[in-house]
């Protein structure tokens, strides 16, 4: 009886530890996940309930994830699961796209190769970036820092932040569109 018992607390420790790492991934996938759902429903505040709903989901069937395999491409399947079922039970307002378009369109093999590939890419173009332009933008969204929490820390006035982000993000998004437009050419 008492060997069951040992072997019982050392499953449910394996278990918890498992159960860790997954939220821990989650919390670091976080922004991806919600730029995911953000995809499939364009209302920040129903995205971030979703996303809320999938950390609980994820949290419940951790065990279901083999650790070593890719946690985003899980996690979006199941963000799509909920998004989906949002979208049923809301009976949202405005056009959506059919359900068998959202499919293909968030297939779990697209979602992957697509999100693999914007990340490569994103990745590229903040590496172009100036430094502290870099640092600034990886302060408000990787971090999650509004600007006038990041004026403080770079003592920059607040209108200087934000002048500065902008000008980051019009050249990133010039960066993904001309990466964009030549791996369209090179198809």
């Amino acid at each position: 009886m008492e060997n069951s018992s040992k072997q019982s607390n050392k499953e449910d420790v394996l278990h918890d530890e498992h159960t860790l790492l997954v939220q821990q991934l989650f919390v670091k996938h976080q922004q991806a996940l919600l730029a995911y759902v953000l995809s499939i429903v364009p209302n920040l505040s129903d995205a971030q309930d979703i996303v809320q709903a999938v950390f609980l989901v994820v949290t419940r069937k951790a065990a279901t994830w083999t650790s070593g395999s890719n946690f985003i491409a899980w996690a979006c399947a199941i963000a799509r699961y909920e998004a989906m079922h949002h979208l049923r039970s809301a009976k949202s307002r405005g056009a959506t796209l059919d359900h068998d378009v959202l499919d293909l369109l968030h297939s779990e093999e697209a979602v992957d190769e697509r999100f693999t590939d914007q990340v490569a890419q994103l990745a590229e173009c903040l590496q172009r970036l100036s430094p502290r332009a870099s640092e600034l933008i990886l302060l408000r969204y990787h971090s999650g820092h509004m600007p006038e929490a990041i004026a403080t820390s770079v003592q920059w006035s607040v209108n200087a932040v934000r002048v500065a982000l902008t000008r980051a993000r019009v050249a990133l998004r010039e960066c993904l569109e001309r990466q964009q437009a030549l791996e369209g050419h090179g198809q």
